[in-house]
């Protein structure tokens, strides 16, 4: 008698464990791209492979409302899914990190290799700015399995993967621009018409080659500025000019030098002059106009033929 009544409480309790309801779980981490029924719910018994949501993207967690997990779960075919006082779950998918610095690497060993060039002559612009998350199942070596180029524009669509250790594969695209870059001088300040240009004033850099014929200028201390020129400018040759000695309208000394004598007057410049060239001045006093060579600052030179005396 006593074994029986020993025996009927352990039954109940059996019974109550076995018919237990399935509890939601608070968090579940998933390495797939679908969240089934198992991740989500404890007991969820024969039902736990069924999907139930898409997993988020890889490093990326999602909230899930309790009663949207209930319902999804309610038409995979599991009832009576307690919650447990939960009123969200969370969802976190692991990644593999791949930097913006690995993603340039492999990009810029294809261009290169397809454009024959070293690989320090190449940019890679990523139009992403983060780095790119793979399953971190993916733990193989990069690879490209597509890279399209317009030559034209130089844009970009790459697909990189990754073999996975179960021997699928998974893939991401990328897109960007890709160039061909020169060494060039960039200013490190802002020059005014006719600044002279120092050694301090630059930096030799690359930067993307031009699309125009035009030549970025390198061997340019001691020039002047064309034109006005803002600080990070990558100069061409166009930008620059020989020092103007002489400025037009300007008031210059006009020597004249003949048979090893010379003798100097005040002149206006009718046109502008960097040193040795020649340019059209007009003396103040006859208003005879000659022609001189720019021979330095404000100063131009005429040189009469010498004057050869014949022996008798």
């Amino acid at each position: 008698m006593r074994r029986l009544l020993i025996a009927g409480p352990l039954l109940g309790m059996l019974a109550g464990a076995a018919s237990a309801a399935p509890l939601l779980r608070p968090e579940a981490v998933v390495t797939g791209d679908l969240v089934v029924a198992g991740d989500l719910i404890e007991g969820a018994g024969e039902r736990a492979g069924v999907a139930l949501f898409r997993a988020p993207d890889p490093g990326m967690t999602g909230r899930v409302p309790a009663e949207q997990v209930i319902a999804a779960a309610r038409q995979a075919g599991i009832d009576d899914v307690a919650l447990g006082g939960l009123a969200a779950v969370t969802v976190t998918r692991p990644s593999r990190e791949v930097s913006v610095a690995e993603i340039q690497a492999l990009l810029t060993a294809r261009f290169a290799a397809d454009a024959d060039l070293p690989a320090e002559a190449v940019a890679i612009t990523l139009d992403r700015e983060g780095p790119l998350r793979l399953d971190p199942r993916d733990a193989g070596p990069l690879q490209l399995a597509r890279f399209a180029l317009d030559r034209a524009t130089g844009r970009f669509e790459a697909e990189i993967e990754a073999r996975e250790r179960h021997g699928g594969r998974a893939a991401a695209v990328v897109t960007g621009t890709a160039a061909e870059t020169v060494e060039t001088a960039t200013l490190l300040r802002p020059l005014s018409r006719g600044d002279l240009v120092t050694a301090a004033d630059v930096r030799i850099e690359r930067r993307p080659r031009p699309a125009g014929a035009e030549p970025l200028a390198l061997d340019i201390v001691g020039l002047a500025a064309r034109r006005p020129l803002r600080e990070g400018q990558a100069l061409r040759e166009s930008d620059l000019m020989r020092p103007q000695h002489v400025q037009r309208g300007g008031f210059i000394t006009l020597v004249y030098v003949a048979d090893g004598l010379s003798l100097s007057l005040k002149a206006k410049a009718l046109a502008a002059g960097a040193a040795g060239d020649v340019i059209a001045v007009q003396n103040l006093q006859s208003k005879r106009v000659v022609n001189g060579v720019v021979t330095g600052p404000s100063e131009v030179t005429v040189t009469a033929p010498t004057t050869t005396v014949a022996r008798r």
